[in-house]
């Protein structure tokens, strides 16, 4: 298995969890300090809810597309397109990774940051040799 697939299957099982973390959110679970900027604790209320859901189903994608990365589902974009979206899914993991390491909530950092590091270097390497 080359670096490549590995990357690729990282970010897919990153993607995944998140996707089982928002769907959790949605579900009433009382998380809030941990997700979107960490300013609600406990449940999130209503309209971060439906927020939640939107996430889960953008990483459920992106799970979705690395897994057809790795070669485990097919792939549904061309070469020039799939190149594209690498590279846009490269600068979502960056831009999360910022936005996580400037958040007030402690929590959130300690647990994002790490996560989205990781993800940003599992992307980077998809992008560059797809």
């Amino acid at each position: 298995m080359n670096l490549f697939i590995i990357a690729a299957l990282v970010q897919a099982l990153i993607c995944a969890g998140v996707t089982v973390f928002q769907i959790c959110l949605a579900s009433g679970a009382p998380w809030g300090e941990y997700a979107l900027g960490g300013q609600n604790r406990g449940v999130l209320p209503r309209s971060l809810r439906v927020t939640s859901v939107v996430s889960a189903l953008i990483m459920l994608a992106q799970s979705g597309h690395y897994l057809a990365q790795a070669g485990v589902l097919p792939q549904l974009l061309g070469s020039p397109w799939n190149q594209v979206v690498n590279w846009f899914w490269f600068a979502f993991a960056t831009l999360g990774l910022i936005m996580n390491a400037v958040s007030r909530s402690k929590k959130e950092r300690t647990l994002w940051v790490p996560v989205l590091a990781i993800s940003v270097g599992a992307t980077l390497i998809v992008a560059l040799n797809s």
